[in-house]
């Protein structure tokens, strides 16, 4: 693998001109941004409409400005998030003194310099959710593999099997790409048919949260890279990691395979700030939502609430995906990284609640644009030669389906409830802010206690177990959360160090939490910051063995 460079960047201004005669004192909600003017009608700030966690729209509520999508919540004096270290940026603007002023918004878009012409054969094929396989001048990387078994502890499935062949693609491919450390793309049991040495490539995050999982699991050849910055696989097969343009761990990749320019956003909010090559060949974005445990597994919210929100979400997404095509302008786009459902019995209700988009959805929107939308079909391998696309179908067949109830029973054979391992975990998390915690292990169902209650209150360090009678609702200057959790859930992920973010994305608790609002560092803390260096998914029962006997000739390979 070999350092290019940089991208080269051109930058286009674009200027929105507004009255001054329409602002009036305080937080004008002004088409898409808000100005803040003092008593003496100066403009303190202009800041932009767009939410800076997953690109929903603010909406002005006297001092704040609440996005529909996640309930955060933008204190308008002081331009943080949640009361967090999380600050929306502030635009340039410049007062014209004719009664106008004019906010200038900087657009930039992304040149690879070291592209070459679209001479020769890239083949590119979809097989499962968020992994895709591509070769190209006999070099081949693989993207996301999970190809079998259970994501989020039992919460999610594959909507449908993987293709027997995609084994032996990623056990053959030079390299693999792992865009983020949540389990459907970081997945150990799919990692697990693969050599130690494998040639892993993930972007250069602060809180090394991909390296951390990966190296527990034992692999010793972890190319970390920088983002923005182009490399080489091979002659004429180049790559960039692109980083989500918010504070999570997330990230996308750009791949140039012989002229051909493929983004892959994955998961990303804003990759790069939608600073992002234009006029590429194939865009592939996820498209579904529903893939958060927001808004149905928090108690403080109303079924038609939920369902308000889970529509708004729906919208948003395909929002979300409109801006990547304006921004890209591909020649084709393929949704994918949404193929997940909730299909063990006891998540019912998610199942039936939880809706989605489907690759359908797209069709008519992308008629304005005249990008041509590609069906994601595992039997279907896209080839790219001299910059002509054709499809070859392929004859296939899949492994099987898991049995839900088998993988549930192994985790609960495996992680028995124990209260005092929970409360030492949290002694040494070393998360100090104003957070009440109290973790209530329930039933499949949540509506049974099934052991002891702990309660934590980092500020004042106490650690202890509780009764029923002595659960906090509230506490002045604190936020406080319930969290009604599937015991073999919370102790999975505390004997392991996994992700907090894993059993609310996989719908395995049900929060309340007071105020309603998002408790952004308690939870980046637990998700990115406090995971272990000897941390295992999930389970020592690796279904690897099982999906691989299914056909014997990979056993020996």
């Amino acid at each position: 693998m070999k350092h290019l460079g940089d991208f080269i960047y051109n930058y286009i201004e674009n200027y929105k001109t507004i009255s001054k005669q329409i602002l009036r004192k305080g937080f004008n909600d002004v088409g898409n941004h808000i100005i803040n003017v003092n008593e003496n009608s100066e403009i303190i700030y202009i800041i932009d409409k767009i939410c800076d966690h997953a690109g929903g729209r603010l909406i002005v509520k006297n001092d704040k400005a609440i996005c529909p999508m996640h309930g955060w919540k933008l204190d308008l004096l002081t331009l943080n998030y949640n009361d967090s270290h999380v600050c929306k940026e502030k635009l340039e603007w410049e007062d014209k003194n004719e009664g106008d002023i004019v906010i200038k918004d900087r657009k930039r878009n992304m040149v690879n310099p070291f592209k070459k012409d679209k001479k020769g054969l890239v083949k590119v094929r979809w097989l499962n959710h968020a992994t895709v396989h591509i070769e190209c001048n006999n070099i081949k990387i693989i993207c996301d593999p999970w190809l079998f078994g259970p994501a989020f502890m039992t919460g999610w499935w594959l909507a449908g099997p993987s293709p027997q062949d995609s084994i032996q693609l990623l056990k053959e491919a030079d390299f693999v790409y792992i865009s983020h450390n949540h389990p459907d793309h970081l997945h150990a049991e799919t990692l697990a048919v693969l050599n130690r040495d494998k040639n892993i490539i993930v972007g250069d995050f602060q809180s090394k949260s991909c390296e951390k999982y990966l190296k527990s699991l034992q692999f010793t050849n972890i190319n970390v890279v920088p983002f923005s910055q182009l490399f080489e696989l091979t002659e004429g097969f180049q790559f960039s990691i692109f980083k989500s343009g918010d504070f999570r761990d997330d990230s996308g990749i750009y791949i140039c395979a012989n002229g051909i320019e493929i983004l892959l956003t994955v998961d990303a909010n804003f990759l790069n700030s939608h600073t992002l090559p234009e006029n590429i060949d194939l865009l592939m974005t996820n498209f579904a939502g529903g893939a958060s445990g927001f808004p149905l597994c928090f108690n403080n919210f109303s079924q038609e609430e939920k369902e308000g929100i889970i529509k708004r979400n729906r919208g948003s997404m395909k929002a979300a995906v409109m801006k990547y095509v304006q921004c890209t302008n591909p020649v084709y786009y393929m949704p994918y990284a949404g193929m997940f459902g909730e299909y063990a019995d006891r998540d019912g209700y998610i199942l039936a609640h939880n809706y989605k988009n489907t690759p359908k959805d797209y069709a008519s929107l992308l008629k304005q644009t005249g990008t041509k939308l590609l069906d994601p079909q595992s039997d279907q391998l896209l080839l790219f030669n001299n910059g002509i696309l054709s499809m070859e179908k392929l004859a296939v067949s899949y492994l099987q389906k898991e049995d839900t109830i088998f993988y549930i029973n192994k985790l609960k054979e495996e992680y028995a409830y124990d209260s005092n391992k929970i409360i030492d975990y949290l002694k040494e998390a070393g998360f100090t802010g104003k957070q009440v915690l109290q973790i209530i292990p329930s039933s499949d169902d949540f509506k049974s206690i099934t052991g002891k209650i702990v309660y934590a209150d980092f500020y004042r360090r106490i650690f202890k177990t509780i009764v029923t009678g002595e659960l906090e609702m509230a506490k002045e200057g604190y936020k406080v959360m319930q969290l009604r959790i599937r015991p073999e859930v919370i102790m999975c992920i505390i004997e392991n160090k996994l992700p907090w973010e894993d059993f609310s994305i996989g719908f395995q608790v049900r929060i309340d939490r007071y105020p309603n609002e998002y408790e952004s560092e308690f939870w980046y803390h637990f998700t990115n910051n406090y995971v272990g260096k000897e941390n295992f998914r999930y389970a020592s029962f690796c279904g690897a063995c099982t999906v691989i006997d299914q056909n014997p000739i990979w056993i020996n390979n």
